[in-house]
């Protein structure tokens, strides 16, 4: 059986956009599963997703190709999310009954506090306008003008939210340490 040139610009083109933005789409993924084994379900998922728009495609690494990548698997991440969240809350009420009664009985409670989970609490006590731009600029590696695009304002003022949520990052990790 002959695989047709256009079968061939797909796989190939679905090569490319794996090369470029597997690592990217993982770095997204994880950082809203906070899961290396989601992550990389997630990852497959938006691939799979991207396919029918394959043809579509004109340039790899152009502005509207990445928005389509960091749109899908983005979405897929947060759909994964919430039924994760879902699920949780039917186990949570549960956990909780263990653990106070093991706390009752004089089991001490160990927490750990790993830098992650550190980042993510200080993340979500930024408002949400900062919040998304560290995402965006950090975990995402995009540029001030791809997130001025993103968010539908200008580079300048991307960059200055940038600056403005380190700011407020470092004064929080700050009042974390010395507080």
């Amino acid at each position: 059986m002959e695989i047709s040139s256009d079968e061939n610009f797909k796989n190939n083109m679905l090569a490319q956009l794996y090369d470029v933005y597997e690592n990217k789409m993982y770095g997204i993924a994880y950082s809203i599963l906070n899961n290396v084994e989601q992550a990389e379900d997630a990852v497959q998922d938006a691939f799979i997703k991207l396919i029918p728009y394959i043809s579509t495609i004109h340039g790899v690494e152009s502005l509207k190709t990445k928005r389509l990548v960091v749109y899908t698997i983005k979405n897929i991440s947060i759909d994964l999310y919430r039924r994760n969240r879902k699920e949780t809350q039917l186990f949570t009420k549960e956990v909780e009954e263990k653990v106070t009664s093991e706390n009752q009985k004089g089991v001490p409670s160990v927490k750990t506090v790993e830098d992650r989970h550190m980042i993510t609490q200080l993340l979500s006590k930024l408002p949400s306008k900062y919040r998304e731009i560290i995402q965006y600029r950090c975990f995402y590696e995009l540029s001030y003008r791809e997130i001025s695009s993103l968010l539908h304002i200008s580079e300048d003022v991307a960059a200055k939210r940038y600056e403005r949520a380190r700011k407020m990052v470092k004064e929080m990790i700050g009042d974390e340490l010395y507080g």
